[in-house]
């Protein structure tokens, strides 16, 4: 076997293990559930709401009240642009940026624009006052992209 067979050999055997790792991302992304915040609550009003994500009743009307039993009717929510995906914090107590790194700009995951099914609303506490709204959402594979933050 010639050194030029192998070298085709090996790079075609790190292309398809490379394909394979990207089919699977994300249906292995989707295995530990994927969130989105939706904003801030404090004192039952937004403060503030992210802009580009409507949030929608069962029946598909815009929920426009923030008190905590409003928000949890939320069955769907639609995106006006690319929104950041999160790992679902639940009531895990929420990272402190103070005890991490500062990074550089990285891609990270994003669901593409559009109406997602919302499986779960949670209410994280902050320690300024406050609670994030976190939406565990159903995206499917073909809608996740990457975006730089």
């Amino acid at each position: 076997m010639s050194a030029r067979y192998a070298g085709l050999m090996k790079a075609k055997h790190l292309l398809l293990l490379a394909l394979a790792a990207g089919a699977a991302g994300p249906a292995f992304a989707q295995a530990d559930g994927q969130c989105i915040v939706a904003g801030r609550i404090s004192d039952g009003a937004w403060a503030p709401r992210m802009a580009g994500v409507q949030l929608l009743g069962a029946n598909g009307q815009a929920i426009s009240r923030s008190s905590r039993d409003a928000l949890s009717s939320v069955k769907t929510a639609r995106l006006a642009q690319p929104t950041l995906l999160s790992e679902c914090n639940g009531d895990k107590p929420l990272a402190q940026a103070d005890n991490e790194p500062r990074r550089g700009k990285t891609a990270v995951p994003a669901v593409s624009r559009g109406t997602v099914d919302v499986e779960s609303v949670s209410f994280l506490k902050l320690r300024t006052g406050g609670e994030l709204v976190e939406l565990r959402v159903r995206v499917p594979g073909e809608r996740i992209v990457s975006m730089t933050r």
